[in-house]
């Protein structure tokens, strides 16, 4: 065998995992827009006081970074923060712990998850007013949603104190409402994630390496396993994204070859720092994206930075699988998600459950299967 063949021999060994639904789900479909919560409108609460403000405007407008950022940055003098400062909620953190600030910091935590508790309580009893503001939601959609029984909240605006705060707000907004639904906060805060993707390695994989790639930053760690379960996941330090300044404005393949020559180059030095030479054989490889994936390629319309990607194959989990091969050499495994859907790894079977991450924008994850997957015995 030639070298040439005995390398696409290695590569078609490589099995590549892109996660899955049930099939009676109605998110299981292709169809990105109806996956995303971003814009859903919330247009009525009917019989629920002191919420006018919150009429007409949609979840991304309500409850994004930039969104709590504005919340933070108009009760800047109370919280004695500089509102322009570059890392405003960073340093907002902090006033949960400054007797004279912490009373301006639990009302905008407690907004949060008046803003959060409004929106499930939407989604939940899916007036008409509502659904028609979702025409890309069918009755299924609602039907899922009126059968919610728990909400897991993470990603990074979930991550500290204001989560802390927000979702007992959220949760204490629900039940004076009447609604059953409950809503707790992910333990995992912004490595949910990670640690949902790191439960898609397979059994024989000693270690995973993983990359949830954003559009604020690239996080990433090395998952272990002991015993066939997922036992640790160690960060590293987390890295810039790779998209380019004002990237909403470039499509096309030039662009997405450019930006998956980044993000490959961040797999390989971060492969080259933990994975010893000639040991990469039970080492599996798992990405997340921030955005919507169908069977490992990326749907919709979108401009976001990674479905471009979209445009470098007819199936971008294959691409990424072989080119990282011939950068890497043999690897056990690669899995390639939608970050939403990865996050939702981490309550993989668990009926009714819905997991929410809270970060740049909100990503949804609705009911991951959970066969096949590594049982997590993290602390």
């Amino acid at each position: 065998m030639n070298r040439i063949v005995a390398a696409r021999a290695v590569v078609r060994t490589i099995p590549i995992f892109t996660g899955g639904l049930a099939a009676d789900n109605p998110f299981a479909a292709a169809d990105a827009a109806a996956r995303s919560l971003n814009r859903a409108r919330l247009v009525e609460l009917p019989g629920v006081a002191g919420v006018a403000d919150l009429l007409g405007r949609s979840a991304s407008e309500l409850l994004s970074a930039a969104a709590v950022t504005g919340l933070v940055r108009a009760a800047a003098d109370r919280l004695a923060l500089d509102p322009d400062a570059p890392a405003l909620l960073r340093a907002f953190d902090g006033c949960f712990d400054d007797p004279a600030t912490r009373p301006a910091a639990l009302a905008v935590a407690g907004e949060v998850g008046r803003r959060l508790g409004a929106l499930l309580l939407m989604l939940w009893q899916g007036d008409a007013a509502n659904r028609a503001a979702r025409p890309e939601w069918n009755a299924a959609h609602w039907a899922y949603w009126a059968a919610v029984q728990r909400v897991v909240a993470g990603g990074g605006l979930m991550a500290g104190r204001l989560g802390e705060a927000a979702v007992p707000a959220a949760g204490a907004f629900l039940a004076a409402a009447g609604c059953p639904v409950t809503i707790e906060r992910s333990p995992y805060g912004d490595a949910i994630a990670l640690v949902g993707l790191a439960r898609h390695a397979p059994p024989d994989a000693d270690h995973m390496l993983l990359f949830d790639f954003g559009h604020t930053a690239v996080k990433n760690g090395l998952a272990t396993y002991r015993d066939g379960a997922l036992v640790a996941v160690a960060r590293r330090p987390s890295l810039p994204p790779p998209c380019e300044a004002e990237w909403y404005a470039h499509a096309g393949p030039q662009w997405a070859r450019a930006r998956w020559a980044r993000m490959a180059a961040a797999v390989v030095e971060a492969w080259a720092a933990v994975i010893p030479p000639g040991k990469g054989e039970r080492v599996a490889i798992g990405l997340c994206l921030a955005s919507h994936l169908h069977d490992g390629h990326p749907v919709g319309r979108d401009r976001g930075c990674y479905t471009a990607l979209g445009e470098l194959a007819p199936h971008l989990a294959t691409f990424v699988r072989d080119d990282l091969t011939a950068r890497l050499g043999p690897f056990r495994s690669l899995t390639l998600l939608h970050d939403g859907l990865a996050a939702a790894g981490t309550h993989a079977g668990e009926a009714h459950t819905v997991v929410l991450t809270l970060g740049t924008a909100i990503g949804a994850g609705y009911g991951a299967v959970a066969e096949g997957l590594r049982p997590c015995t993290l602390g």
